[in-house]
């Protein structure tokens, strides 16, 4: 199950994602953030796990500009990956 709210502060668009990030979500994730204005900050201090489409979609949203924090171990290191 995952959970995703965006909130806008100081022209800053936060989108919280909470729960686990399956495949079957990113659909919705992507959605939310191409509805936002710049900057984008993604708040993943509540994401517990990330599948292989889940990352994948994280860092693309990352190399389009998107600033992602809070990312616990297990979802930094998979962040991270081997190539980078």
């Amino acid at each position: 199950m995952i959970r995703i709210t965006a909130t806008v502060r100081g022209g800053v668009t936060t989108i919280k994602v909470d729960g686990r990030l399956m495949s079957e979500d990113t659909e919705e994730l992507m959605r939310v953030c191409e509805g936002c204005d710049v900057p984008v900050v993604i708040d993943l201090s509540d994401l517990t796990f990330a599948d292989d489409e889940g990352v994948e979609v994280l860092k693309k949203l990352r190399a389009g500009g998107a600033t992602l924090v809070g990312a616990r171990p297990y979802v930094a290191m998979v962040l991270k990956g081997e190539s980078e």
